[in-house]
């Protein structure tokens, strides 16, 4: 493609042997001349060539989701998260769309900077919003003449057909306003003593504590910040997007609905709603959320990687500087591994005829990306999405709604495509299981 050299990886064992076997020589990205060099997007390390700064980034931003964080900080604060969403649901049950984003942004926000959000509307959120979008639309191959051609980066933006220049410079100073001000917002208030416990004020204090602080070490933590921000944001969008998925294949199958709540209901019971203590107990749920992720991957095609140097694999000889991508979407619908209903909603791949899980059909981790590149927030999104779902499951009804005349009208499982997948908007009925349920919604946040 206009000379630089492209292969697409459809199957799993050659991804894995590219991706995992040779991951020295197939873990760079591509140049990304509008989304990094004039959109500013060059500060996450998701986006940079493989090497000493990533290296860097990744192991600050691993260290500040470690698996102790996430057990002693982030799990808890999801809880408190999907009761407020349960709450938003039972109010409005038409806006749950509307409910997923904000379970998704307002959670982040909150465990990253310790800002509070009341609503989508949060400037902090919108922002970062904004921003992402911008991200979305650069990230489709041909959106930008300038990714093809990046001498045109040089193109003074009054030049007509530089319209690019001018989008970018918009773009930038959206991206470089949600990486400082959340920080400032978390120095203010530790300044002041009013900060609310998060990963930024934690890192902050750490480095002030241990006499670490310096302003270089200070700016690779806001950079690592960011991308957690993003990263986790950006994973959040895959949560909210998987668990808007798996509630419109339960909408169109009420069979399976009614399968996945008798599950969470023979270990929840009716008493309590589920916490995150019960993820991995209830194997029906742990094949909705796969089959979830496998039907209808959120990142159909990975995000680009490149290779530092020529290789031969199989007889192909593959130059240095190819752009490498593994086709997820082609991975998680192969009939090989996943049976020939793969185009069918269908968890029940997933388990053995006893209804534990089983282990030789993989998990569709392609949904997250690959190699040393692959995801680092996808264990936080697992558990999210787990605990959305069987949440969901305890507490409510879903169903079809119906027309004028009582026919139930059939939701469209066509996808709006892009660098993003998302379900096209759909209407269904949201209704509470029963009173006793209605009250521990309520109660659950009081």
């Amino acid at each position: 493609m206009a000379g630089t050299s492209m292969l697409i990886l459809n199957s799993a064992e050659t991804a894995n042997d590219l991706f995992v076997g040779r991951s020295t020589l197939y873990s760079s990205r591509p140049r990304f001349p509008m989304i990094c060099e004039l959109m500013g997007w060059d500060h996450n390390f998701a986006f940079i060539p493989y090497g000493t700064r990533w290296r860097k980034l990744r192991a600050l931003f691993t260290q500040l989701i470690s698996p102790s964080n996430l057990e002693t900080h982030e799990k808890p604060h999801m809880q408190e998260s999907v009761h407020v969403f349960l709450n938003r649901l039972l109010d409005t049950p038409k806006e749950f769309e509307d409910h997923l984003r904000f379970l998704s942004g307002g959670n982040i926000i909150s465990s990253v900077y310790g800002i509070v959000a009341n609503d989508l509307h949060d400037p902090h959120i919108e922002l970062t919003t904004k921003a992402l979008h911008g991200l979305t639309q650069a990230a489709i191959p041909g959106s930008y003449l300038v990714d093809t051609f990046p001498l045109l980066k040089n193109t003074p933006g009054w030049l007509p057909g530089a319209g690019f220049k001018r989008k970018a410079a918009d773009e930038r100073n959206t991206i470089e306003e949600m990486i400082g001000q959340p920080l400032e917002f978390v120095k203010r208030n530790l300044a002041s003593g009013t900060t609310k416990s998060c990963i930024a004020s934690r890192a902050l204090q750490q480095m002030h504590d241990d006499g670490s602080w310096s302003e270089d070490k200070e700016h690779l933590l806001k950079n690592a910040l960011a991308s957690v921000y993003a990263g986790k944001f950006s994973a959040e969008d895959t949560t909210s997007t998987a668990t808007n998925t798996i509630i419109l294949a339960l909408v169109c199958n009420p069979d399976i609905l009614k399968k996945a709540q008798a599950a969470v209901d023979a270990v929840v019971g009716h008493d309590r709603l589920p916490g995150i203590f019960d993820e991995g107990k209830i194997p029906y749920v742990d094949a909705l959320v796969m089959e979830g992720l496998r039907w209808r991957p959120v990142v159909p095609l990975a995000i680009a990687h490149h290779t530092a140097s020529a290789d031969i694999y199989q007889g192909y000889y593959i130059p240095a500087n190819t752009i490498v991508m593994g086709n997820s979407w082609a991975i998680l619908h192969d009939h090989a591994t996943y049976g020939e209903d793969v185009d069918q909603f269908r968890p029940e791949r997933f388990l053995n005829l006893d209804g534990t899980l089983n282990s030789t059909v993989p998990y569709p981790e392609a949904a997250f990306g690959f190699g040393r590149r692959i995801c680092p927030g996808r264990i936080f999104a697992r558990s999210a999405i787990w605990l959305a779902v069987a949440s969901l499951l305890a507490c409510f009804d879903l169903s079809k709604v119906s027309d004028k005349d009582g026919v139930e009208i059939e939701p469209s499982t066509d996808y709006i495509d892009g660098w993003l997948s998302y379900p096209r908007p759909y209407e269904c009925t949201i209704t509470p299981r029963s009173k006793s349920i209605e009250k521990m919604i309520k109660q659950s946040v009081s």
